[in-house]
């Protein structure tokens, strides 16, 4: 592989530098400037791809994120190789004849060299999420509109529109989702509803297609409609990685956006009451949010990362941005995005109340509690609902859910969990303990409280109700150095933990499983042969360090 900045010294010096496209602020540019040192080497310049193993040797959508980056920094090489780059993946993307019926019809290769899904052969038989990806439409989608509106003198005219031709055929697929024989992209799946609507409304304003404003309007209107009948709150709720991506959309909606398009115009509203919430959610001491999550892989954002932080990052600047070091793996793969996100940060910033933006850097105080609730809509056409309830202190924070659903939801689904600080001494934030319920079950009654929590299995009939199954984490070195051992929830550094679970046994505890990179003990109890009645573990916790 050939790395970047490669030009001939004599090249070079015949051939001026030009300045970057836009002005970032220090935080924005220092995240920037991240982004593009991890991207730098990994950009393979015999191919024009990022060679990352995210779904195969390259990826299409990581070298969509890097040619913003690189149109920003605007050099000779840089542009040589954005303009490579764009062809690259202007070419992987689906448009044959004989796919306009599937369902990949638009979306993009994982990895050029990745061949077309094969529903008449065993070569490549197609599988959601695995051997196509629908939302790469729309990760990709984002990414080009930036770089038209960006940097369109920088491209020039046929790819600027090849690019909008593209979109065309990316909206002709994406239009076509509706969460039936396979898909899940209805209104409550936010993030990439939300892209959906801007890429879609985007090109149907520059090619004048009604079809396609329409859409993206009535898609604008009930994502919006749905948000404030989940009390101002995204259906895809506390999501700490997806929350990023809806950042990006509303922000991008905000800034590159057609001006008469719904979600523009509620863009700016529903971002604002993002941040709000995101503040609520957010402790500053512990550098992480309190529970429940609808969708999470880190739960300790201290050690691993997610990316709701990166805006964080360029915002507040790295040193007050609940991150990992800067070469954890998960930050190596998110941070990819953190060249596009720095070009809209000012924008971020001008939608954020400052109350909000003083409270997020703000910690609690010794005294402080926060009490909230949210009940949640799945939907604009039913009245299924969903209530979170969660309790945050300065060195304590708890939170659950309650719902009735049918299907789990998987292992990003964390419907209860309690984080503490159970090194305090460990700097810039203190060591993080933590312990979340995997739901083995599809109804539960979560319910934080101050310093306690409950947890009921109320239809028995579902599977899985035979035990409370809790992921434990997050144990000071030292404090296992000491001696001390884990055995359940009787001995944990800075937590006293009162069990109640009448007629439950709790196994033995193990350790050594991951979810995520995550080690963890596993806690487990499970009902006695001759149990009956409602399967039930109340917690009552004390902080005590």
């Amino acid at each position: 592989m050939k790395l970047h900045h490669s030009l001939p010294a004599f090249l070079t010096l015949l051939t001026p530098l030009t300045t970057a496209k836009c002005t970032l602020s220090p935080h924005a540019q220092d995240l920037f400037n991240y982004s593009m040192s991890i991207n730098d080497p990994r950009f393979d310049t015999s191919y024009k791809f990022i060679s990352y193993p995210d779904k195969g040797p390259w990826s299409t959508r990581f070298t969509c994120w890097y040619v913003a980056g690189l149109l920003q920094r605007n050099d000779v090489e840089d542009l040589e190789n954005a303009k490579g780059a764009l062809e690259g993946i202007l070419g992987t993307q689906y448009t044959n004849e004989e796919d306009y019926g599937e369902v990949w019809y638009g979306t993009w290769k994982l990895s050029p060299d990745q061949p077309t899904p094969t529903p008449d052969s065993e070569l490549y038989p197609p599988s959601i999420y695995n051997t196509y990806d629908p939302n790469w439409r729309e990760f990709i989608g984002t990414q080009l509109v930036q770089i038209v509106e960006e940097f369109s003198d920088l491209i020039g005219e046929n790819l600027v529109s090849r690019i909008v031709k593209a979109m065309e055929i990316q909206a002709i697929g994406a239009m076509r989702r509706n969460g039936t024989e396979g898909d899940n992209l209805v209104t409550a799946y936010t993030n990439p509803a939300l892209m959906r609507a801007l890429t879609v409304g985007w090109v149907g304003v520059r090619t004048q297609n009604q079809t396609y404003t329409d859409f993206a309007n009535n898609e604008g209107e009930m994502i919006t409609q749905l948000f404030r009948e989940s009390g101002n709150a995204f259906s895809e709720y506390n999501a700490l990685t997806y929350y990023g991506e809806d950042i990006w959309a509303l922000a991008a909606s905000i800034k590159y956006g057609p001006a008469n398009q719904t979600l523009t115009k509620n863009a700016p509203f529903m971002l604002g009451a993002l941040w709000d919430d995101i503040a609520e959610h957010y402790n500053a001491y512990l550098g992480n949010f309190v529970g429940p999550y609808d969708r999470a892989n880190s739960r300790d954002l201290t050690q691993h990362s997610a990316i709701l932080p990166l805006w964080f990052w360029g915002l507040f600047g790295y040193e007050n941005a609940p991150e990992p070091n800067k070469m954890e793996l998960d930050l190596l793969f998110d941070a990819t995005q953190g060249a596009s996100f720095a070009l809209v940060m000012e924008t971020i910033k001008s939608h954020i109340n400052p109350q909000t933006l003083a409270k997020i850097l703000t910690p609690p105080t010794s005294t402080e509690e926060r009490f909230l609730t949210k009940t949640l809509r799945e939907s604009l056409y039913n009245d299924t609902t969903r209530t979170t309830t969660s309790y945050l202190s300065r060195n304590l924070m708890i939170g659950g859910q309650q719902f009735a659903e049918e299907v789990v939801r998987g292992k990003q689904f964390v419907p209860v969990i309690v984080h503490w600080a159970a090194d305090p001494n460990h700097m810039p934030f203190p060591y993080i303990g933590f312990f979340s319920l995997y739901p083995t079950a599809t109804t539960i009654d979560a319910v934080a409280s101050k310093n306690g929590l409950s947890i009921r299995y109320p239809n028995t009939t579902q599977p899985g109700t035979d035990r409370f199954e809790f992921m434990l984490s997050g144990i000071p070195p030292g404090w296992n150095l000491e001696g001390n051992v884990v055995d359940g929830f009787e001995r944990l550094p800075c937590l006293d933990v009162n069990v109640t679970a009448r007629g439950l046994r709790r196994l033995p505890t193990r350790y050594g499983e991951a979810i995520y990179n995550q080690l963890y003990y596993n806690v487990t109890y499970v009902a006695e042969g001759n149990f009956t009645g409602v399967p039930e573990i109340e917690l009552g916790f004390m902080y005590t360090c």
